[in-house]
Order: C-alpha cells, then sequence, then structure tokens
C-alpha cells in the first residue's frame, strides 16, 4: 500500500429502483450487516478517511451507523447536481475537500467485492476495475478536485465512464472475471 494512503469515496445515494429498497442499508441474506458497513470496513484499512455520498432519504439512517467512526463523514446531494447518478454523489464528497485528492471510490452495487481486489486497485493510481467481459468504473482510483467535478456536471455530462476514462485519465486494471464483481442491482 502506498505511505500516502487515498481519500474513499463510497456511492450509496442510488434510488436503487431496479433493486426495489435502498441497496447502502440493505443486508442481504448471506450477510450480517448491510451493504454500506461492509463497503466501509473495507476501505477503512486503505484510506485516511471516508466520504459517504447519501441521498435525503438515507443520510440520517449511515449519519448514525457510523456515529462512532469519526473517519466516515456523510455527504448529501447538492441541490445544484441533484439525480446525477454516481456524478452527484463524487460533487457532494469533493465538495466537502474541494482541492485535488486523491480518491479510491467504491459504489455500493458490489457487495461481494473482496479486499484483494479493492487493494489491487488501491495500490493502482488512475485506474478501474476491469474483466475481458465488462468495465468497472465505479470502482475505480483516480485524482480529482472540485472544480473539475462541477464543469463536467455543468457541461451537462452525467456519464461516469466519461468522467473517469475522459477527465481524471484512468486506465483499467485487468482481473479475472469474478462473482465479487457481481453488480447488485436485484433484490434476491
Amino acid at each position: 500500500m502506498p505511505q500516502n494512503k487515498p481519500t474513499g469515496i463510497v456511492l450509496a445515494g442510488g434510488h436503487s429502483r431496479r433493486f426495489g429498497r435502498d441497496k447502502a442499508l440493505a443486508v442481504l441474506p448471506e450477510q450480517t450487516q448491510p451493504n454500506v458497513v461492509l463497503a466501509v470496513h473495507k476501505l477503512l484499512p486503505l484510506t485516511t478517511q471516508i466520504y459517504i455520498a447519501a441521498n435525503t432519504q438515507n443520510a440520517a439512517a449511515l449519519t448514525t451507523l457510523f456515529i462512532d467512526l469519526p473517519q466516515v463523514h456523510i455527504c448529501v446531494d447538492h441541490a445544484d447536481f441533484t439525480d446525477c447518478g454516481p456524478l452527484g454523489g463524487l460533487y457532494a464528497a469533493t465538495a466537502a475537500q474541494p482541492r485535488c485528492h486523491d480518491y479510491l471510490l467504491l459504489a455500493i452495487d458490489y457487495p461481494y467485492l473482496t479486499s484483494e481486489l479493492l487493494l489491487t486497485l488501491a495500490q493502482q493510481p488512475r485506474s478501474y476495475l476491469a474483466t475481458t467481459a465488462q468495465a468497472h468504473y465505479a470502482l475505480a482510483h483516480f485524482y480529482t478536485d472540485h472544480a473539475t467535478v462541477r464543469q463536467f456536471l455543468a457541461s451537462g455530462q452525467r456519464r461516469l465512464q466519461t468522467f473517469i476514462v475522459n477527465v481524471v485519465h484512468c486506465q483499467p486494471v485487468m482481473v479475472a472475471t469474478n462473482p465479487a464483481l457481481q453488480n447488485l442491482n436485484y433484490r434476491k
């Protein structure tokens, strides 16, 4: 692990329409804790602090879950850019520390992600995880600042892929196809 650890961002503010309930707070049958708690505990050893991008519906519950972890901060989508998907969450998280930072991004959609895969990503700045079948842009390690995210959103852009590849210049870190990279979109 590099000496200077990145700041973690957990994207937990989605509407979870396809899943049918809040994915961040969901406890899957094979789990004992909510997805967001698992994500934070995977990020804690690799980061200096963690920003959880929440929505107005789950922010209070998330705040309660992490009240005893001072390095975990909850940030809610800003009125400037609501319903902007992952970029709205990134905007809210970077607003808390506007200067350029090293970020390790983890979407709540990956509850099966292993600590080993996350460590692989943490060791590769300017990268995202990918298999031969799929790119995982919401599992990324990059440098950016709040102004860059704001400018991207103000231009009408909303695609995380475009931001990760064209703006913060990440390259794929190829890993084997793995059940740990299953994206959680539908309730089990």
